[in-house]
């Protein structure tokens, strides 16, 4: 299998995936349709496009997977980092949460040098505390420490 068809496969899941979910939203009638009629056809759309993609990329290549995880190890550590980061942020509150994602993102992802990446964090952190908490007044999570 090679990535053409790897990624076709990912478009037929994902398709059928939003088809299977799309059908219990309200469908509405043609001249006002509801809400999951959108959802369907774009669904059903990213289906067929799955199996034509599948269908016409016959080659034999393969794929070599330690290349394409090392090739994506750093949006698999951005994705990590954010999963971490909605975890945490009710706990931990938004300032902290976000210093520690930022500094997370510099410092492991962007390779910055550590006291760089860490006072990049603490302004990022508090800058945009300041943005959206005093200037936006957004209610943003205190956490357990109160920050």
């Amino acid at each position: 299998m090679n990535k053409k068809r790897a990624g076709a496969l990912v478009f037929l899941i994902v398709g059928l995936y939003g088809t299977v979910l799309s059908l219990f939203l309200p469908m509405g009638k043609w001249d006002t349709p509801g809400a999951g009629a959108y959802p369907l056809i774009v669904s059903v759309l990213l289906a067929l496009s799955g199996v034509v993609i599948f269908l016409r990329e016959r080659t034999v290549e393969r794929i070599d997977w330690r290349q394409t995880l090392k090739q994506q190890w750093a949006p698999l550590q951005i994705i990590v980092f954010t999963g971490g980061f909605i975890l945490a942020l009710e706990r931990l509150g938004y300032t902290l949460t976000a210093f520690l994602y930022t500094f997370a993102l510099l410092f492991f992802v962007s390779r910055y040098r550590l006291w760089k990446a860490i006072g990049l964090a603490i302004l990022i952190g508090v800058g945009s505390w300041f943005v959206f908490g005093k200037i936006f007044e957004t209610q943003l999570p205190e956490g357990m420490f109160g920050l």
